[in-house]
């Protein structure tokens, strides 16, 4: 079985992040019963889905037409 992390957020999401591969999925790649071994509560953070979005710092120079969703550089 692989070792994971499960991870619990504040939005009540959870995240399943692989601590190590076991033998058999390196060989075959083939998903096995997940095995937690650790637990990680992040009570001030919310998952990446419930996050709010930033956008990034070269936004400012993208002009975006509403008409027809296609971003224009400058």
């Amino acid at each position: 079985m692989c070792d994971y992390t499960q991870i619990e957020y504040n939005c009540q999401h959870c995240r399943f992040v692989v601590l190590r591969w076991c033998p058999k999925y390196e060989r075959t790649y083939k998903p096995c019963v997940p095995n937690v071994t650790h637990l990680q509560v992040r009570n001030d953070e919310l998952c990446s889905d419930c996050r709010p979005r930033s956008l990034p710092p070269w936004e400012h120079m993208i002009k975006r037409s509403h008409s027809h969703g296609h971003a224009s550089y400058v």
